[in-house]
């Protein structure tokens, strides 16, 4: 009763529609989305208690039962779900229990993955602190944990841990036009056991942000070590994520307002060797960084042929506070950098009043070898 409480709605409707040379039937492919999210959170001194109820459908699914008197599959369900201290031992210092979304950096590595009709969130706890220095986040998160009992025995069949450090400086310095607006360093582990295979894969990297004049360089490098263990014997793991991307702030001439260049490169498999050479990125951001087809984004095994990418981005402000996203990207492998194909994204989008976004998007595809494929997708949000 002397809790402090938020409350937030937010609803999501997405129309999508997709084309492809390769489908069964030359007709267009229509979907409809929704995603609905009712959040609380509850104050009482330095504790929080945050509940984030979801109901993500297809309209018209059959396992909805729309029309009909009988169960339905589709059960709401806690997005989010957690516990929270803060300010432990009288320092900016918080400690979260539960189930949340955790997006860390600029979520290459860990994202929400807010694009999907479902999003993403991790079980486990979560600790952070903030001070002058920058911020540091500590995670201990439990994918899976699953257990049987044959012949009267508990057995840990599978389980999935992911533990880590990931640190941001923001670092500004207003005496000298060279800016570091982030310096970010992480390591983490993965640590995947299931009957006779056990996996321990480490990843280490490093981000950077540097400003000069309306000039802003971003990149990021990680490299994954490990062992894979099975009946045949084992693996070592030797991977790489290297990414550069150049962006010009434009806004000082009309109608232009930002380009940006990339180059971004996921080390793949070659199957040449014993050793695993495969970077594995399955908790990243997708279409936010590759494409809105998601054809070469997470890889979530060991055994991809990974990704050598180049783009080129675009924004222009239109009149009618309506903003243009011009993207393109070309695909190759990251081991004999063979094409895989090229990818041109047009997105409008515009701010409406009671906290609504509209926005128009259309994609097309070209798949290595002749085929194509069209997307687009009108998506309306709402946040009370």
């Amino acid at each position: 009763m002397a809790s402090e409480f938020e409350w937030q709605a937010e609803f999501r409707y997405r129309l999508e529609t997709v084309k492809s040379d390769s489908l069964f039937t030359s007709k267009p492919i229509t979907t409809n989305f929704t995603r609905s999210r009712i959040s609380l959170k509850f104050f009482n001194g330095p504790v929080t208690a945050f509940a984030q109820l979801q109901d993500s459908r297809i309209l018209g699914d059959v396992y909805n039962r729309p029309g009909l008197t009988l169960p339905s599959y589709n059960d709401v369900e806690f997005h989010q779900i957690y516990f929270q201290v803060s300010h432990l031992l009288k320092r900016n210092w918080t400690i979260r229990f539960g189930r949340f979304e955790m997006p860390l950096g600029n979520e290459r590595l860990f994202s929400k993955n807010n694009w999907n009709n479902y999003g993403r969130a991790f079980e486990g706890i979560h600790s952070f602190n903030q001070n002058k220095y920058g911020s540091l986040n500590t995670f201990y998160l439990k994918n899976i944990d699953s257990s049987t009992f044959p012949n009267d025995v508990w057995v840990d069949y599978i389980s999935e841990v992911i533990q880590g450090v990931y640190f941001s400086s923001p670092i500004i310095n207003n005496s000298f036009p060279l800016i570091f607006k982030h310096l970010d360093f992480y390591w983490y582990n993965y640590i995947y056991d299931i009957n006779e295979i056990q996996l321990m894969r480490r990843t280490i990297g490093s981000r950077w942000d540097v400003g000069i004049l309306f000039i802003r360089f971003e990149g990021e490098y990680a490299y994954q070590s490990g062992v894979r263990e099975h009946d045949d014997g084992e693996n070592n793991i030797s991977a790489a994520m290297s990414i550069i991307n150049l962006h010009l702030d434009l806004s000082f001439i009309p109608i232009l307002t930002r380009l940006s260049f990339g180059k971004e490169n996921f080390s793949g498999e070659d199957f040449n060797n014993d050793r695993i050479d495969s970077f594995v990125n399955p908790w990243g951001a997708g279409h936010k960084y590759h494409g809105y087809f998601d054809r070469h984004t997470r890889f979530s095994d060991n055994y991809s042929v990974g990704l050598d990418e180049w783009n080129v981005k675009a924004i222009f402000s239109l009149p009618g506070d309506l903003k243009l996203n011009v993207h393109y990207h070309d695909f190759k492998d990251g081991v004999k950098s063979d094409p895989l194909g090229s990818e041109l994204d047009i997105v409008f989008s515009k701010k409406l009043g009671f906290g609504g976004v509209l926005q128009q998007g259309f994609a097309r595809y070209w798949e290595e070898g002749g085929g194509q494929l069209d997307y687009s997708w009108l998506m309306l949000t709402f946040t009370l």
